[in-house]
């Protein structure tokens, strides 16, 4: 008993030390962008339920490729019989063993047409796999965002609420001087109110944002207390045209392709379906043990056989008529997915073109805020009458609306290489000067 109970918390033991080897190494702090986009794992229910379908795809090709395998079936029966009074051997026990071996040789192309469509399906599944994982990607950059926005947004909130609070506590000595009424003092307390109510849902959406990061992670409970502001150098590199965006987007886009090697594995199942009105050729060996021994009866059998179908109703012009419905509607969902494509790549390739210009104006707007609060702060020094602490106020939200207009921009060159298939166009990417080119710059491989 005791053996038994120490085997069981040794088996216990390993098995804790097991698990804890497999935990994940924690996020660094600060968090990277780099790091966060590193992170992403195959377990992951976004990315393992495209991986599934893939092994799901597998079996099926599999099934249809060991379809013609050799096959090999051992018979056992014990029968007793009740012979007729006519029959030379009275023997009632006639039990036997049978062993069959049936191989089908050739099928005509049913089998070769199942395993194609199956070899297509995987090609399509492999295609969604690759885009799960590109669009998780871009989730986690959209969750990695919010997060930087979220702190700054919480920055400039508890700046408005400390500018409230010193009105509000520079006011009660006026009001206690009788400098101000008390309708106005009342005033200063509701701002002063409303301000900490914003920082209290400022907080709450700082951590509905690293909540949210942490589930795109694929580490749920590991809020990452602070994170670095992305480097995007790539953010403002010129784009190609919008027809050769088109143009290329039609050619690589991942769900394009999907939906295409789809067809092909439609027709492939269509042409195995006709298949099924062909013979097949096949070899069947036998051998057989009886209790009751016959002259008929033969302990050893060969034969090539060819089955040819005479007669099967409707059942394989109802099969085929499925897979050409159901190639119509995939047909019909292409030219869908092809029509929303383009206006997708127009949509994104306009607001990458507005974001941009946008971008110059934030830039602009916080150096504006910048110089603004140093002249604001030199007033206040000099004890002028200033508005500075409105100005660090306005400064804070000029900091936001640039690193917002960032964000969005690279975003949008995000979903433009998910479109187009070309990593070329992500923010991500680095330019580095090239010295033999005339231009200065190239991009990282």
């Amino acid at each position: 008993m005791a053996i038994h109970l120490f085997q069981a918390l040794l088996r216990c033991l390993l098995m804790s030390l097991f698990c804890i080897n497999l935990q994940a190494e924690p996020l660094p702090e600060p968090l990277t962008l780099d790091a966060a986009l590193a992170s992403v794992t195959p377990d992951h229910p976004a990315i393992a339920k495209a991986a599934a379908a893939q092994q799901l795809a597998i079996a099926y090709r599999d099934i249809s490729a060991a379809t013609n395998d050799l096959s090999l079936d051992l018979s056992l029966q014990a029968r007793r019989i009740e012979p007729s009074e006519f029959a030379t051997l009275q023997q009632r026990d006639d039990s036997r063993a049978t062993l069959t071996l049936h191989k089908t040789l050739y099928d005509f192309g049913r089998t070769q047409h199942a395993t194609q469509a199956g070899e297509q399906n995987i090609a399509a599944t492999k295609d969604t796999l690759a885009l799960a994982i590109s669009q998780q990607k871009r989730t986690i950059m959209q969750r990695f965002f919010e997060v930087d926005l979220s702190d700054l947004f919480a920055a400039q909130v508890n700046e408005a609420m400390s500018v409230a609070f010193v009105r509000l506590d520079n006011s009660k000595e006026r009001h206690k001087l009788g400098e101000i009424s008390d309708i106005d003092l009342l005033k200063l307390e509701n701002e002063y109110q409303q301000q900490l109510l914003n920082r209290k849902r400022a907080e709450d959406q700082q951590r509905q944002a690293r909540t949210r990061l942490a589930l795109a992670l694929n580490r749920p409970g590991e809020l990452s207390s602070e994170i670095e502001p992305a480097e995007l150098p790539g953010n403002t590199s010129p784009l190609p045209d919008h027809d050769v965006l088109l143009e290329e987007s039609i050619k690589n886009n991942l769900s394009l392709h999907s939906l295409k090697k789809q067809q092909q594995a439609l027709d492939s199942q269509r042409n195995a379906a006709q298949a099924a009105r062909r013979p097949e050729l096949f070899i069947e060996l036998q051998a057989a043990e009886y209790q009751r021994e016959f002259s008929s009866r033969d302990p050893v059998t060969a034969i090539l056989g060819l089955d040819i179908p005479l007669y099967q109703g409707n059942r394989v012009n109802a099969q085929i008529s499925r897979r050409e419905a159901q190639i119509s509607q995939l047909k019909a969902q292409i030219r869908q997915s092809e029509f929303e494509l383009r206006q997708d790549i127009l949509d994104t390739w306009q607001n990458i073109q507005t974001l941009t210009a946008q971008l110059k104006q934030a830039e602009i707007r916080s150096d504006y805020r910048d110089l603004y609060l140093d002249r604001s702060r030199a007033r206040y020094d000099l004890e002028i009458n200033t508005d500075f602490g409105d100005a660090m106020v306005q400064q804070t939200a000029a900091r936001w609306f640039s690193a917002k207009t960032r964000y969005d921009l690279a975003l949008a060159r995000e979903k433009l290489v998910e479109l187009t298939g070309n990593p070329r166009y992500s923010a991500l990417r680095k330019i580095i000067p090239s010295p033999s080119s005339k231009q200065g710059q190239q991009e990282t491989p």
